[in-house]
């Protein structure tokens, strides 16, 4: 497995599945020049932090399931599936198709695209949902 593709996974579990927010982990996985485009919405990295912070306040559980992923030098492709469950005990299931670069040891961009496989229709920005 390549390291680029291994930095992806391992960021996908810590910092996606942990139930409290950690701007420190994110700043060990991510570059500071961070940009991610989901379904057409773009984040900067302090976008991202705020959605990251605004999902985790969200949600009382986040479990991640890799259907598969590849890796061809800087660039990283995954499709997986992340159940959420909400606070309120509300249960949904989104499907992730995600193009990430990584350079020195950084993830520099993500464009993904997602559905809501099952669940709440209000769940359909939680891919790129921010407060504020």
């Amino acid at each position: 497995m390549s390291d680029n593709l291994q930095r992806v996974l391992c960021a996908l579990q810590d910092v996606v599945c942990r139930a409290e927010h950690d701007e420190k982990l994110l700043q060990s996985y991510f570059s500071p020049r961070y940009r991610q485009r989901v379904d057409g919405i773009a984040l900067d990295y302090a976008g991202f932090v705020n959605h990251m912070a605004t999902v985790k306040q969200a949600t009382s559980g986040i479990a991640l399931d890799v259907l598969a992923a590849a890796a061809n030098g800087e660039h990283v492709f995954t499709h997986h599936r992340v159940a959420v469950t909400k606070q309120q005990g509300i249960a949904s299931t989104i499907e992730v198709h995600a193009h990430f670069i990584v350079r020195e040891g950084l993830i520099c961009s993500c464009e993904e695209l997602t559905r809501l496989v099952s669940g709440d229709v209000k769940d359909r920005d939680l891919a790129s949902r921010q407060s504020g």
